[in-house]
């Protein structure tokens, strides 16, 4: 008698249509994943530079950006856009103000 696993053939089935069945594994339960921290960006522009350009910048000079001063901050979490917003000052920080969450506002 050998110690070998036996082998035996499988019969999948394919299936057209994935049935709903069980819970979610999260559910409505936030409770698992309310502390875990995420980084959350806001960009308000960017420009294109040669690398030329980039390595004579000097002090005090002024970098424009593709935006003008009135459009909206772009809020990301983890490089996806999930909302806009404007620019303010909260003592000596910048913030900026939602106006608009949610990734099906924000595409």
């Amino acid at each position: 008698m050998t110690n070998e696993p036996a082998a035996h053939a499988v019969q999948l089935v394919e299936f057209s249509d994935m049935e709903e069945t069980g819970n979610a594994v999260f559910g409505d339960n936030m409770e698992l994943i309310r502390n875990v921290k995420v980084r959350v960006s806001a960009s308000v522009g960017q420009c294109e530079l040669t690398v030329q350009q980039l390595f004579a910048l000097k002090s005090g000079e002024v970098v424009t950006l593709d935006r003008a001063s009135h459009d909206p901050v772009e809020l990301y979490l983890d490089s996806r856009l999930i909302g806009r917003g404007e620019l303010v000052v909260v003592g000596d920080r910048f913030g900026v103000r939602i106006l608009d969450l949610g990734a099906s506002r924000a595409s």
